[in-house]
C-alpha cells in the first residue's frame, strides 16, 4: 500500500521552484564539503528524471521511491537510458527548502545518500503544491 497523500495537493506549477532546488543543491554540496567530499554537479538529464517522478507522485497521489505501478528509482533511470554503476534517490515532503534540507540530514538513510563517495551528480526538482512540497535527489556516478 501506497502511502496517499493529504488533500490539497494538486500540482500547482513547478517553474518557480528552480531557485529551491538549486538552493538545496547548494546546501547538499556544502554538507559534501564540510565531510570532505568533492561536490555533486547538477545533472539537467537526472533533474528531468526528478522532476517526473516528482510530478507523478502529485498527479497520483503517492509518496514513495515506488509508484503505484512497480516502478522504481533504478527502473526510472535505466529506462531514461542513464547509466550508472551508483544510485540512489532521496525524497521530502516539507513546506520548505530549508525543512527539507533539515530533515533529510536527520535521516540516517537519506544523509548516507548525501554523503557516498561514489556519487558525482545529482538530479534536483521541486514541485509545488497547494499546501506542501515534493523534493526529489537523484544521485548517480
Amino acid at each position: 500500500m501506497f502511502p496517499t497523500l493529504a488533500l490539497g495537493m494538486a500540482l500547482l506549477s513547478s517553474s518557480d521552484r528552480a531557485a529551491e532546488a538549486r538552493a538545496l543543491w547548494a546546501d547538499l554540496n556544502a554538507t559534501r564539503l564540510s565531510a570532505g567530499l568533492r561536490t555533486l554537479v547538477l545533472e539537467p538529464r537526472l533533474c528531468r528524471i526528478a522532476q517526473a517522478h516528482a510530478e507523478d507522485m502529485v498527479a497520483r497521489r503517492y509518496f514513495d521511491h515506488v509508484s503505484p505501478d512497480g516502478i522504481g528509482p533504478f527502473e526510472r533511470l535505466t529506462r531514461a537510458g542513464w547509466r550508472y554503476g551508483y544510485a540512489g534517490e532521496n525524497l521530502a515532503l516539507d513546506v520548505s527548502e530549508e525543512d527539507a534540507e533539515r530533515h533529510l540530514l536527520a535521516s540516517p538513510a537519506h544523509r548516507e545518500n548525501m554523503l557516498e563517495p561514489h556519487y558525482q551528480r545529482v538530479g534536483i526538482a521541486v514541485v509545488a503544491t497547494e499546501s506542501r512540497e515534493v523534493f526529489v535527489e537523484i544521485f548517480s556516478d
